[in-house]
């Protein structure tokens, strides 16, 4: 059996079981009756499936148990990792994409610039190996492009776009990069000590990439309408939020963040126009009323 066939099933059998315990017969007969399992037979038996959870386990780091008296497979503490999470999405997605080649406009993608990834191996290489990297770098503001020689340090997505951090030699200075505006990127074989930054620490307490301002991370208090509070609690704006009461009287759903108030979270404020009110700190809530007051003077409104 293929590698490629290997990892679907353990994909598969993650999949299935978060949604909720099953049988082997059950996990079985679901996979059969996917459309793009059902003619690699992908699980031929129960064998299979108890390698697949010791595998599951190493691999993955998910613990999958039995429960004899029910006879049934469940996950023990759902502790899959971001990455591997990530990587069983993409999997999915590429799957989907090779089922639908044959199936007219069944699945429809977003149109984009692309995002640079084709960058993203040689990068990793860079980084992994203290290489040191060139490149030219396209400024949006200026329309113009400079050249760049920097320490890699890391790799962060970011609202849909991928960053290189790093070190600009230029004046040592760790800064963003984003992927896609990146051209005639080259590995040197010039080295650098490594440079100690814990990415983690320093973007905790961010919206998106803009770190290192002097904004420091306050609670902010949001309410957003009924409807859109659903969506925002579904997908959450950061990891540091939390729904601190929900008022049907009112229509309203309020949600704390400990979070740096830099222009990228203000901007998100922004897009969703009515639907949403600062409630603290006042600062923010002035300054986004200000922003507000500006967008109608645009528009030329008196009202």
């Amino acid at each position: 059996m293929s590698v490629r066939q290997t990892i679907k099933r353990h994909y598969k059998i993650i999949s299935l079981l978060k949604k909720r315990p099953m049988s082997f017969e059950e996990i079985s007969n679901e996979m059969l009756a996917d459309p793009d399992s059902v003619e690699e037979n992908l699980l031929k038996s129960q064998r299979t499936l108890q390698r697949d959870i010791r595998d599951i386990a190493s691999i993955y780091g998910i613990e999958i148990a039995s429960d004899r008296a029910h006879n049934k497979y469940y996950i023990i503490d759902d502790l899959e990792m971001n990455h591997s999470q990530r990587l069983r999405e993409n999997f999915e997605i590429l799957n989907a994409i090779r089922l639908s080649r044959s199936l007219g406009n069944s699945l429809i993608f977003e149109e984009r610039k692309p995002l640079g990834t084709e960058h993203m191996a040689g990068l990793l290489h860079a980084i992994q190996n203290l290489n040191l990297v060139k490149f030219q770098y396209h400024k949006f503001l200026e329309d113009s492009q400079s050249s760049r020689k920097v320490k890699p340090i890391s790799l962060k997505e970011a609202r849909n776009r991928w960053y290189l951090i790093g070190m600009d030699t230029k004046d040592e200075q760790i800064k963003n990069f984003s992927l896609d505006r990146i051209r005639e990127l080259s590995i040197t074989s010039e080295k650098f000590k490594r440079i100690e930054y814990n990415i983690h620490e320093e973007f905790k307490d961010s919206f998106g990439i803009i770190n290192g301002t002097n904004e420091e991370p306050v609670k902010i208090v949001l309410a957003f309408t009924a409807r859109e509070g659903k969506y925002v609690a579904s997908l959450p704006l950061h990891h540091s939020q939390q729904l601190i009461s929900e008022d049907k009287s009112e229509d309203e759903m309020r949600f704390s963040y400990f979070i740096r108030p830099t222009y990228d979270f203000r901007m998100e404020i922004l897009s969703y126009g009515d639907q949403v009110k600062v409630i603290e700190p006042k600062k923010l809530q002035d300054h986004i009323a200000i922003q507000l007051k500006n967008v109608l003077k645009s528009y030329n409104f008196k009202g």
